[in-house]
């Protein structure tokens, strides 16, 4: 279901709701004793099917953020500045990465992508290596010049 689905379904929830608290309210006014009791009974209902639909919608939003590695863990801080994704258009806070997207002779840099689209387009999250490793790296590197790089030997053929 869509956000703009479920909404769909909330609000018309919501006027139905109304409405029976109306009819209740006016039931009770009038004396009317059995109108009072379906519209509360309607009333209810409408309000706990209101309930299960916004608690269904947060746990698939859960659930859906479980597994994204990109969006921030339980006690992480993170600014609260909104942003505007440059892939999908939606407003985001939290983390925004920049990543160039490239397909053949073509590209696009988008300064500002937010976490569902950095999940949704397969990226992975960088690891982060300890100091000690990467100055062993550099170490390696000075130490060996040449190893990694492509000679030029293939353009003389």
């Amino acid at each position: 279901m869509r956000d703009s689905d479920a909404d769909i379904a909330i609000n018309t929830l919501n006027k139905l709701i109304t409405q029976e608290l109306k009819a209740a309210r006016a039931g009770s006014c009038q004396g009317n004793r059995p109108l009072e009791e379906c519209a509360t009974t309607r009333y209810n209902t409408y309000a706990f099917a209101r309930d299960k639909i916004k608690e269904a919608l947060a746990d698939a939003v859960e659930e859906r953020d479980a597994g994204n590695p990109f969006l921030p863990r339980r006690d992480e801080l993170v600014t609260q500045d909104m942003h505007t994704c440059d892939l999908c258009g939606r407003w985001c806070s939290g983390p925004v990465y920049r990543v160039c997207l490239c397909y053949a002779d073509q590209s696009r840099v988008a300064s500002e992508a937010c976490a569902d689209c950095m999940w949704r387009l397969g990226f992975r999250p960088v690891r982060t290596v300890p100091l000690a490793t990467y100055w062993r790296y550099e170490r390696w590197v000075s130490e060996h010049p040449t190893a990694g790089r492509c000679s030029d030997d293939l353009s003389d053929r």
